[in-house]
């Protein structure tokens, strides 16, 4: 089975076009945020039970559940097409780290790469129409971490020789989920 890999900075609709996506897909496939599984495998290890204190980690425990929710997911891609919705480039107190350390790429095996993007002041205003307690950034930061995140999916790819799939976000979500779906049928072809 295989997993894409979707990314995008916080505020461009990820979360919305994955669970489109995924209600578009068959059951074979399995959508699953690694944030989420990450916080799962920090409840089981009695490290923290409120996803804001992941960020808060040291940088060597957060590897360690970086890891620990890869094996996770490469435990779930034996069976099933995972869609896994993840920050390629993550802001810690200490600063932007690896999304997925090379052990974690390495576990996690994408196939493809999922790129969604959006202007930045269209980002800062999701951001702050959201109702969530989403972090406020200002344009320029959003460009930074966009382009973080461009650095790092071509970094990612190339390590797996795996194609980028660019999304762009700035209208209709159908039409951003429609992108999603023509290349995951693409891919399985």
């Amino acid at each position: 089975m295989t997993v894409t890999l979707m990314s995008g900075v916080t505020g461009v609709g990820l979360s919305s076009i994955c669970q489109q996506v995924r209600r578009q897909l068959d059951d074979d496939y399995l959508l699953l945020n690694f944030g989420d599984v990450m916080l799962e495998q920090a409840m089981t290890h009695n490290i923290t039970v409120d996803r804001d204190e992941l960020s808060a980690l040291s940088h060597r425990r957060t590897q360690r559940l970086q890891r620990r929710a890869a094996e996770y997911v490469a435990d779930q891609a034996e069976t099933r097409n995972v869609i896994l919705s993840t920050h390629l480039a993550v802001k810690t107190d200490a600063g932007y780290i690896h999304g997925l350390p090379e052990g974690v790429l390495r576990d996690v095996a994408p196939a493809t790469f999922v790129l969604v993007e959006a202007a930045p002041d269209t980002i800062v205003e999701r951001r702050g129409n959201s109702g969530r307690d989403t972090p406020q950034a200002t344009e320029r930061e959003i460009e930074f971490e966009q382009d973080l995140n461009r650095t790092a999916a071509l970094e990612y790819a190339r390590e797996r020789n795996a194609p980028i799939q660019f999304v762009e976000n700035e209208g209709s979500v159908t039409e951003a989920v429609e992108q999603v779906v023509d290349a995951l049928n693409a891919v399985s072809e």
